[in-house]
């Protein structure tokens, strides 16, 4: 991304990151003390196009410079949006002006969601950028990545870990990695003892009794459970990890349940034939979650292996991640808590 240019657009869908971007732009365009008179910040669904423009055709004897921040341009309509296109073709020396497009893509599905005349005039007189989120093989990297930027080390298990529970809302997990380097002080490595402190809420004991309800089908218990572990009131934040957990400890109960299959006791776990091995994952499996001194875990997770089928276990991770679509935007009318109450719900039947 320039940050020279006269005017940008930024798209995708990760907030924080436009953000982030859009401060580069600033701090590019503006010095610290010029930034009172010569930075105007505006939003499309509250001030419209005539606010937009007239903040466009407006000079400042204070601000020779001026950085125009316009967020959510996608709430104008696409009429508008031409409008707009028209007054972009020639903007005032020392005007820059940057577009933040909201998270949802054009009607279509997919591309950038501005009208295609505002899209001509931004590819004319500067840049689109896309600020998209790392996929999901690729987060533990990012956010390695990330804590570098914050001055720390990120262990490669508690980014594993961060980003298995906190699932791949980057916004989410920006702000997990700024309390987590803020947490470790003057330490310089942040462990997974310090992901388990500051940012899984729930803990393994707490998912046990709660499989252990759903697999003896006792959906008031676990119910209750629920609500001792992620209380009345929580936001999304609250619920995406606790899925995480829970979507876990399903993928470990399926590799427990295929060993118990195979025959392979507790005590052969450390050196799995290679047929069985190729059969499970390299990392972050039921070998990495008993190793050491967690043999006893591989008993707890076989005991939870008998009571469910494969075709249970199969369709309970189908639902949770249909559960994880709707907490991140796709729930309707439900709140939060419903929807996970009504997972549990599901797969207590």
């Amino acid at each position: 991304m320039k940050t020279d240019a006269p005017l940008t657009l930024l798209w995708g869908n990760a907030d924080v990151l436009k953000e982030r971007a859009v401060k580069q732009i600033v701090e590019a365009q503006l010095e610290e003390g010029d930034r009172e008179f010569g930075l105007i910040r505006l939003y499309a669904n509250e001030v419209g196009l005539d606010g937009v423009v007239a903040e466009l055709q407006s000079g400042s004897l204070m601000a020779p410079q001026r950085v125009v921040v316009v967020r959510n341009v996608t709430a104008l309509s696409n009429a508008e949006q031409k409008q707009l296109a028209a007054r972009l073709k020639e903007l005032q020396p020392g005007l820059t002006v940057v577009l933040v497009a909201a998270k949802d893509l054009d009607a279509r599905g997919w591309g950038v969601p501005v009208a295609a005349d505002l899209r001509k005039a931004i590819e004319a007189n500067g840049q689109i950028v896309e600020m998209r989120a790392p996929d999901e093989r690729s987060l533990p990297r990012w956010a390695m990545e990330e804590m570098q930027a914050l001055g720390k080390s990120l262990r490669p298990d508690a980014a594993a870990m961060l980003c298995e529970y906190g699932g791949t809302d980057t916004d989410r997990l920006l702000r997990e990695l700024e309390k987590l380097a803020s947490y470790v002080g003057k330490r310089d490595e942040v462990t997974v003892e310090d992901v388990q402190a500051v940012s899984v809420r729930v803990t393994e004991a707490d998912v046990f009794a709660l499989m252990d309800a759903i697999g003896s089908k006792d959906a008031a218990t676990a119910l209750a459970l629920l609500d001792g572990v992620v209380p009345e009131g929580a936001d999304r934040g609250e619920f995406i990890p606790f899925l995480g957990m829970v979507a876990r400890q399903i993928r470990l109960i399926w590799q427990a349940r295929y060993l118990r299959q195979r025959r392979i006791s507790p005590q052969q776990v450390s050196a799995l034939p290679a047929e069985v091995a190729g059969h499970l994952p390299e990392r972050h499996g039921i070998v990495d979650a008993t190793k050491g001194n967690k043999g006893w875990l591989l008993e707890k997770f076989t005991r939870q292996a008998a009571m469910f089928s494969d075709g249970q276990l199969a369709r309970a991770l189908d639902r949770i991640c249909q559960a994880d679509l709707a907490l991140k935007g796709g729930g309707g009318k439900l709140d939060q808590r419903t929807v996970v109450e009504l997972l549990i719900a599901e797969l207590c039947r």
